[in-house]
C-alpha cells in the first residue's frame, strides 16, 4: 500500500523555476481542430491517432531541461478527459531525441471545478535541446479549453523540501504492532475530548463528542481509523450527554510554512463531516494541546484556520478554507471546491503548501484554492494538525436514519520544509544511483552494504521490493517510463531518490 519513510532524513528537491516566454499551441495538424475565440482544443473521431497541436511561438525555443521543469495551465471540459504534452528535438521528421510528460486527467466543468490550475512535470534531461514542443490530447471529441500555459524550466536550488515529522502508522512491531487494534501514537498525537462551547458540546451545531477510547480511533494494517460511532455517550468531564461519538485529533508538533499533506479514504455515509485542519498554535481554545501546554494567547479567528480538506453532505466533492479576521477584527473566510473521484474507495492526496507569499490547497496536486498571503498576519504563526469527523452540523447536514457507524482511513501524515543542501548527508556520502535518468537498468554502489531497496509511485504505493546485501546492486526493471521514488537504507543510513525511467 505505501512506504516506511523515515523521518529527518529523506529529501525530496524541488526547484527554482523560471518561466519561459507562453507557448502557443495553434498549430493543429491530421485532423485536430483548435477554436482560437474560444480557446478549445478538440480531437475528433476522423483525426488521425497521431493527430495533435504544435506550438506557433518560436520565442520560447529552444528549451532545456537539465533539472527537469513543469507544464502548467488552466483548463475546463464538460467531461473528464486527458491530455499529455511533448517535447522533441526538432519538428517531425527530426524528432528525436524526444520526451513526453506523463498524462493530465481535466476533470469536468462542474461541482467547483472550474477553471483549475494543473501542472504536470517535465523529466530531467542534462544533454538534450528541444525545439519542438506539442499538445495531445487523448480523448476523442471532447472540447478541453485550455488556457494561461507555461512552460517551467527548473533551476538549481539551495533547498530541498525535507521530511521533517509524520506518522505512516506502519505495522513497525514498536509503536504499532501487527494483527492487533493499537492505540494512536501518543508521542505525536494528542485526543481533544474537552467539548470546545462552554463544555456542552462543539461549535456549528455539531451532534457528536470526541473521545479517547480504541472504540473512536485507533491504527490497524498500517491506517490510522477515526470511526464515528451512534451510540450515548456523556462526557465524564462535564456529564453533558450526546448521541454521537468520534475522534479528534491534535498533532504535538507545529510548524510555520512548508508542505503538509494527509492520503486517505473518506467516510461515504451520510451526516459525516470530515476534516484535516490547521489551528495556529497560539489559539485559545479550552481543552486543546497547545493550550494545555501555555501558547493559548489569541482568539479564533486570528489564530489563523487553513481547512485542507473538509466534506459535506455532497460526497462527490471536497472544500478547503481559510479563515480570518477581516479589517474590523470580525471573521471572514475564502472558500472553493472540487470534484473528487470515488472519496471513499479511492485514496487521494489531500495537501497544503504554504510559503510566506502563497498558500496553494490540492487534491491530487490539483490547486483549487489559493490565498495570497503577503499581507496577511495570521497565517505566519505556526500551525498544528487537527483530523477528526463530526457528525451533523453546518457541513455534516442531517443525519442518516440508519447511520450505525462510520470510519475516515488515513494512510499517513506527512509535513515537509524546505532546507539547506548544505545541511550534511550521511547518505551522500555512502551511495550512489546511476545512470539517472535510465532505461529501467540501474546500479546501486555504497562503502556499505545496502540491505533494503523499495520503488513507490510518487503517489505512495510501493512497487517492489529488494534485500541485496551487497555494496554493489543491479536492478533490471520492467518498470513503464515516469518518476519513481526509491528508497536505500543500510546500517547507517536511509535516504529517498528520484528515479527517472525514459
Amino acid at each position: 500500500m505505501k512506504k516506511s519513510l523515515l523521518f529527518f532524513i529523506t529529501s525530496i528537491v524541488f526547484a527554482n523555476a523560471q518561466t519561459t516566454d507562453y507557448p502557443l499551441f495553434q498549430g493543429t495538424f491530421d485532423g485536430t481542430v483548435y477554436d482560437e475565440e474560444n480557446r478549445t482544443f478538440e480531437f475528433p473521431s476522423s483525426a488521425e491517432s497521431w493527430a495533435g497541436f504544435a506550438n506557433d511561438n518560436q520565442n520560447i525555443y529552444p528549451l532545456y531541461f537539465p533539472s527537469g521543469g513543469k507544464v502548467q495551465f488552466t483548463a475546463n471540459t464538460p467531461t473528464n478527459a486527458e491530455i499529455y504534452f511533448r517535447f522533441e528535438a526538432n519538428p517531425w521528421p527530426d524528432v528525436d531525441p524526444a520526451q513526453n510528460t506523463n498524462t493530465v486527467t481535466i476533470l469536468a466543468a462542474n461541482s467547483g471545478t472550474e477553471n483549475n490550475v494543473y501542472q504536470v512535470d517535465i523529466p530531467s534531461s542534462e544533454s538534450n535541446t528541444y525545439n519542438s514542443a506539442l499538445l495531445f490530447l487523448v480523448t476523442r471529441d471532447v472540447e478541453v479549453e485550455i488556457s494561461n500555459i507555461k512552460i517551467i524550466t527548473n533551476e538549481a536550488t539551495s533547498e530541498d523540501y525535507v521530511l521533517v515529522w509524520g506518522d505512516e502508522f506502519e505495522n513497525d512491531e514498536s509503536t504499532y504492532y501487527s494483527g492487533q487494534i493499537n492505540p494512536i501514537d501518543d508521542t505525536k498525537w494528542f485526543h481533544q475530548t474537552y467539548p470546545a462551547n462552554n463544555g456542552q458540546g462543539w461549535y456549528n451545531n455539531e451532534e457528536q463528542h470526541y473521545t479517547d477510547r480504541l472504540d473512536n480511533s485507533y491504527v490497524s494494517g498500517g491506517t490510522l481509523k477515526i470511526k464515528a460511532i451512534k451510540e450515548t455517550y456523556s462526557n465524564p468531564q462535564t456529564g453533558f450527554s450526546q448521541n454521537y461519538t468520534s475522534a479528534r485529533l491534535n498533532s504535538k508538533y507545529a510548524f510555520k510554512y512548508g508542505r503538509m499533506e494527509v492520503r486517505a479514504k473518506l467516510p461515504p455515509e451520510q451526516g459525516t463531516w470530515p476534516a484535516f485542519w490547521t489551528l495556529g498554535k497560539n489559539i485559545s481554545e479550552q481543552g486543546a494541546y497547545w493550550q494545555i501546554q501555555g501558547f493559548g494567547n489569541t482568539a479564533w479567528p486570528a489564530c489563523g484556520e487553513i481547512d485542507i480538506m473538509e466534506q459535506d453532505s455532497n460526497k462527490t466533492i471536497t472544500s478547503g478554507a481559510f479563515h480570518f479576521p477581516d479589517g474590523q477584527g470580525n471573521h471572514t473566510y475564502t472558500y472553493n471546491y472540487i470534484s473528487v473521484n470515488d472519496s471513499a474507495g479511492t485514496w487521494h492526496v489531500y495537501a497544503m503548501e504554504w510559503t510566506a507569499d502563497t498558500i496553494n490547497l490540492m487534491v491530487d496536486n490539483v490547486i483549487f484554492h489559493t490565498l495570497d498571503n503577503k499581507n496577511n498576519t495570521y497565517f505566519d504563526n505556526e500551525h498544528f494538525i487537527l483530523l477528526n469527523t463530526a457528525m451533523g452540523g453546518a457541513l455534516g447536514g442531517s443525519i442518516a436514519s440508519d447511520f450505525s457507524s462510520a470510519i475516515m482511513e488515513i494512510d499517513y501524515v506527512r509535513v515537509y520544509q524546505l532546507q539547506s543542501l548544505s545541511t550534511p548527508s550521511t547518505f551522500k556520502k555512502e551511495l550512489l544511483l546511476y545512470p539517472n535518468p535510465c532505461d529501467g537498468n540501474f546500479q546501486f554502489e555504497s562503502r556499505t552494504l545496502i540491505e533494503e531497496v523499495h520503488i513507490y509511485k510518487l503517489n505512495g504505493q510501493k512497487l517492489q521490493s529488494f534485500q541485496p546485501n551487497k555494496k554493489v546492486f543491479t536492478i533490471h526493471s520492467n518498470l513503464p517510463k515516469g518518476l519513481y521514488l526509491v528508497e536505500i537504507s543500510g546500517s547507517n543510513f536511509r535516504e529517498i531518490k528520484r528515479l527517472m525511467i525514459k
